[in-house]
């Protein structure tokens, strides 16, 4: 996906995972060339998600919303994959809902 991705946790708390893909000369049923995939977590979930990021990256500080989203940018979106981050998920029984639509 081109690094392009973008982490937010919403005003009703959900950490939202998403980028967008340009399909290059391939178009879809509609023609639109573009796809947007995320992942997205509810809010009842981000204590554990915070709690799984604590124990994945101890000597990092997790006082707020904004350094949440700052860290799985960094660690999963920048430096890994997403893909890796949804594995770490799966393995601490976190639920997420993945989505695939065109943008």
């Amino acid at each position: 996906m081109k690094n392009n991705w973008q982490v937010e946790i919403n005003q009703e708390g959900n950490l939202f995972i998403s980028g967008k893909e340009d399909m290059g000369n391939y178009s879809n049923l509609f023609g639109a060339r573009e796809v947007e995939s995320g992942i997205c977590i509810y809010s009842h979930y981000l204590r554990p998600v915070r709690l799984l990021l604590k124990e994945l990256f101890p000597s990092a500080t997790i006082k707020s919303m904004d350094a949440i989203e700052s860290l799985i940018k960094e660690e999963f979106c920048d430096a890994r994959s997403v893909s890796i981050f949804k594995r770490f998920l799966e393995n601490a029984s976190i639920p997420y809902r993945s989505y695939n639509n065109v943008a």
